[in-house]
Order: structure tokens, then C-alpha cells, then sequence
């Protein structure tokens, strides 16, 4: 230690700040310095998170979160390479909610947004530092049924926000629309109204500064049911235009549609079973953007349009790897699909399998942003291995 000790503290910043998650916690108990640096110095988090994006990047490497039926959660890494390392954890979140039922709503820069459905209210929390705060409840005379919510962030500003969407049981057809900044100060305001209830009770998809929420598709209604709700978290407000989904290609299918996020582009997907054969599938449409228009029309109409990428994928895209594979999963299992080949393979086994989130260990801090009442989750035993098995 003696000459770690001599070293200047930027240049001791810099080392830090380039180390895994996990090994910058283990830094913390060699000494008090390195402690104090950790914890107290006001850009640690954000320059080591940029740093492990950047590392991310470089390697390939991704990592996820595994919900289970049982509300386990695991974490999952993925190497793309020639002999990928798949390293599985079980860790705890567990959550202050009254009710063990909860939802995650989405996971940013290491953030969790989760709602608890009895108690009625949201949870951030950090599962690495074990950090977690409680927002203030929301009071509205809403139908619960056709809830909606969603979680965002805007780099350029370092801002992460909550949305909760409410049909409002006094006016038929309308949805109010209420925001939560984090570290603001302000609690929630209410920011917009909309003229239509978003039927589908699932967490918004966050792509590229906005949330998007799909209408149930109606088979019976084949107008504007399916359409999609884009609301621009730096506006604070629904776009003009609503997305109308991509047209049924076969008659002898039978279709439910979905959206996500594929590596930072909104993808429009349709889970197909053929009439014939009786096996599922899906077909992927990405939002880009309409380069046949010029620049007088794109004043006028929306410049995106749906392209359709990939066609009978036997699992629900996730990500496109650095190799250009698309990770997909079922309930059962992750697989990774060749594009080119037009073949898959499993890579891990799932068991009682419920969601999973595109997420990363960081050291991002609540009480940077500015959050106040912040609490320790309790420490729960965690379980590890590095197995294809979860």
C-alpha cells in the first residue's frame, strides 16, 4: 500500500473509476482514503459509469435481470465471443412494498423502477449499493384497470422520470398523465391529458427520449386499434401523431402484437401461429426513418416508417449482440439467433421464467441525484455460479 498511497487523487480517480462494479466495492474496505474517494467524491458514479459503458461496448459484454414466477430474481452476464461466458446470480430485491406483488417497470444505468400493485406505489433502488427510495404516493380518482406507467432518462441532462398514466373515472375516455423527477424536489405534476385509456396495463417501452405505449389490438377493429402512444419525456408531452402498426402480411395466421426495444430502436413485433402447421413465431418491424420523404413532407407527416427486419424468429428479440446475433427468449429458455443463417441455438434454461430487463451493475447514487429519504435494503443471501441454469 505504500505506494498506492502517494498516488494523486486524480490519478487514483482514474484507476477507480475503471474497475469493475464489483472490485470498486472491495476498494472500498482497504482503506479510508479509497473509501472516502468511493463514496463522497461528487463525479465518482457518473465517470465510472461512463467508463463501464465504454468497456461494455468495447467487450460486447451484456447482462440482464431474470424474474422469476416466484419474484427471484437472478442476474445474468453474456459474453459474445467465440466460447461466450454465461455467469448467473441470484441477488436480492426486496422491496418495502405491503404486498409481495410487484412489477419492474424498467431498469436504467443500474436504476430499478418497480411498482407495487396493492400498495399503489413506486420504488427505485440500486441493487448493488442496496440504496432504494419510496416516491410519494399519488392521489387521483382513477380506474384502476387501465393503469399505465413507464421509466426514462435523459442523458443530456441527467435526468431519470417516472410516468404513471390513469384513466380518471369522472371523465370517460380521458387519461391523465403525471410525472416524477428524480432529485427534483418536486414531487409529482401532473403534466398532460390524453383522449383515449391505453387498454394494455404493461410498463411503457423507453427508447431514444420517449415512452411508448401500445393500444390493445382488436381483431375485430382492424382500424386504428393496435396504435401506439409516444410521449417525449423532454416535452413532457404526447406527440402530435400516434404510430399505426405494421399491416398483417398472411390470412392464415393468428396474430397478438408487442413492442420493445432492440438495442436502442423500437421494434413492432407479431407473435404468428400458422392455421396450417400450428407453430409460433415472430416477425420484427424497427422504427427508422422514412428516407423517401423530403425534407417538405417530413415538416408534415412523420418521418419514420416501419421496416421489417427479421421474420420468424422462434423466441422475443432482446438485443442485437456486437456480432450482429439477436438474443431472443421464451418462457423457457435465452437463445441467440443468426440473421444470416436464419438459425438459432439456446444458450441458458429458464425455470418458472417471468420477464427479463436489459440492465447493469453501476454504483449510481440516489443521494447524488439528489433524492432524499433514502434507505438500505436488507441483506439477503445470494447465491452464484457460473452454469447455464436458472
Amino acid at each position: 500500500m505504500g505506494k498506492w498511497r502517494n498516488l494523486p487523487a486524480e490519478m487514483l480517480l482514474e484507476i477507480l473509476t475503471r474497475l469493475p462494479t464489483e472490485s470498486v466495492l472491495d476498494c472500498k474496505l482497504v482503506c479510508n482514503p479509497w473509501r472516502s474517494l468511493v463514496s463522497h467524491h461528487p463525479s465518482f458514479s457518473q465517470l465510472h459509469l461512463t467508463h463501464l459503458n465504454h468497456s461494455a461496448a468495447e467487450s460486447g459484454k451484456l447482462s440482464f435481470l431474470v424474474e422469476s414466477k416466484m419474484h427471484q430474481v437472478h442476474y445474468l452476464e453474456y459474453n459474445d465471443d467465440e466460447t461466450p461466458v454465461h455467469y448467473t446470480r441470484r441477488i436480492n430485491i426486496n422491496p418495502p412494498f405491503e404486498c409481495s406483488f410487484y412489477k419492474i417497470l424498467g431498469s436504467i444505468n443500474g436504476l430499478v423502477c418497480l411498482y407495487g400493485w396493492g400498495d399503489d406505489a413506486h420504488c427505485i433502488c440500486n441493487p448493488v449499493t442496496r440504496e432504494y427510495v419510496m416516491l410519494p404516493k399519488i392521489r387521483r380518482d382513477c380506474d384502476d384497470r387501465y393503469r399505465a406507467g413507464g421509466f426514462g432518462y435523459l442523458p443530456l441532462t441527467n435526468e431519470y422520470k417516472v410516468v404513471e398514466l390513469y384513466p380518471l373515472k369522472e371523465k370517460l375516455n380521458v387519461t391523465e398523465v403525471a410525472v416524477y423527477t428524480l432529485g427534483s424536489g418536486n414531487g409529482w405534476r401532473i403534466v398532460a391529458r390524453l383522449d383515449s385509456v391505453i387498454l394494455e396495463k404493461v410498463a411503457g417501452v423507453f427508447t431514444s427520449g420517449a415512452l411508448y405505449w401500445k393500444e390493445a389490438f382488436n381483431l375485430h377493429l382492424l382500424t386504428e386499434e393496435g396504435k401506439l402512444f409516444v410521449f417525449d419525456l423532454t416535452d413532457e408531452k404526447f406527440r402530435k401523431h400516434v404510430l399505426l402498426p405494421p399491416s398483417p402480411e398472411e390470412a392464415n395466421v393468428w396474430y397478438s402484437y408487442f413492442v420493445g426495444d432492440l438495442s436502442g430502436v423500437l421494434y413492432y413485433a407479431s407473435r404468428e401461429r400458422s392455421a396450417i402447421t400450428g407453430c409460433i413465431c415472430f416477425n420484427i418491424w424497427l422504427l427508422k426513418k422514412n428516407v423517401i420523404l423530403d425534407m417538405k413532407e417530413q415538416v408534415e407527416d412523420d418521418p419514420l416508417t416501419w421496416s421489417k427486419e427479421f421474420s420468424s424468429l422462434e423466441r422475443k428479440p432482446l438485443t442485437i449482440t456486437k456480432n450482429g446475433g439477436v438474443l431472443s427468449y421464451d418462457d423457457k429458455s435465452l437463445g441467440i439467433y443468426d440473421p444470416k443463417a436464419s438459425t438459432s441455438k439456446k444458450v441458458v434454461d429458464f425455470t418458472a421464467f417471468k420477464a427479463i430487463y436489459t440492465h447493469q451493475n453501476t454504483l449510481v447514487s440516489l443521494k447524488e441525484l439528489g433524492e432524499k429519504d433514502i434507505e438500505i435494503m436488507e441483506l439477503a443471501e445470494e447465491t452464484g455460479s457460473r452454469d447455464s441454469k436458472i
